[in-house]
């Protein structure tokens, strides 16, 4: 396997990946990945480096890419919006779309959290040809919270007290709130017509209903609920049962 830095630009800002890809010259399929709110690609515990390991060994390419205002990449986290996320994305897409070791034909993406609904709106939008998606721990619910006056337990409130809101430490400005309060992410991905796995854990704090309305909403998916399993994946047994049922996912679409 052969890792190297990948970067496409976008709205000024340089946004920055790794792309592990098999030996040889190509094409090959491709998976790209979208990380969690706040968190970066290789996520926690490296999850996304074990599962781009996993898809190369079947003859895939994999870009892992840190969004705008993540890991290595440009933008502040203040400014982040799931709207301008999903337009950096299909700029990446595109930019891993022209290699000439990409099958611009056979693409698929895997999302986590915030990153699960960045990607299928992604999906349902573009005006590529993606042949899967695979969701999970999907946190549409930030939408509810949102209405409801809170972000991951933060008020809203914190916005007017001081112009951002504190995520763990980091600013998170008023841009993301306003951004969610109208958007509906089960009519965003309606359009998406390929096939969608959305693997969830009945103990994650995002209840396994988002999962469930997102199915409701798409004509070809399907859930798969993973008992005991938290929104980390923090244990080897579940960590195991997700990227297998990923990767069996996505080789059965290619």
């Amino acid at each position: 396997m052969r890792i190297e830095p990948f970067t496409c630009t976008v709205d000024g800002l340089t946004l920055r990946g790794s792309l592990h890809a098999p030996p040889g010259a190509g094409p090959f399929p491709a998976v790209v990945l979208f990380h969690g709110f706040g968190g970066q690609r290789m996520e926690n515990g490296r999850l996304f480096v074990d599962l781009a390991r996993a898809l190369v060994a079947l003859g895939f390419v994999v870009l892992a890419w840190d969004r705008a205002g993540h890991g290595e990449s440009d933008g502040e986290f203040f400014d982040t919006t799931v709207t301008r996320d999903v337009c950096h994305a299909r700029a990446v897409i595109a930019a891993l779309a022209v290699r000439d070791d990409v099958d611009e034909s056979n693409l698929h993406l895997v999302g986590y959290s915030l990153g699960a609904v960045v990607a299928i709106t992604t999906a349902a939008s573009s005006e590529r040809s993606l042949r899967s998606v695979t969701l999970w721990s999907t946190a549409s619910i930030i939408v509810d919270d949102a209405r409801a006056g809170a972000l991951l337990g933060v008020p809203l409130t914190e916005l007017d007290e001081r112009g951002f809101m504190d995520m763990s430490g980091q600013r998170l400005g008023p841009a993301l709130a306003a951004d969610v309060l109208p958007f509906d992410p089960y009519c965003a991905a309606a359009p998406y017509p390929g096939a969608v796995l959305l693997i969830h854990g009945d103990a994650d704090f995002v209840p396994v209903s988002c999962a469930t309305r997102y199915a409701d909403a798409l004509t070809t998916a399907e859930v798969l609920v993973v008992e005991g399993a938290d929104h980390g994946w923090g244990t080897v047994a579940h960590r195991d049962r997700l990227i297998a049922a990923t990767v069996a996912h996505v080789a059965a679409h290619r």
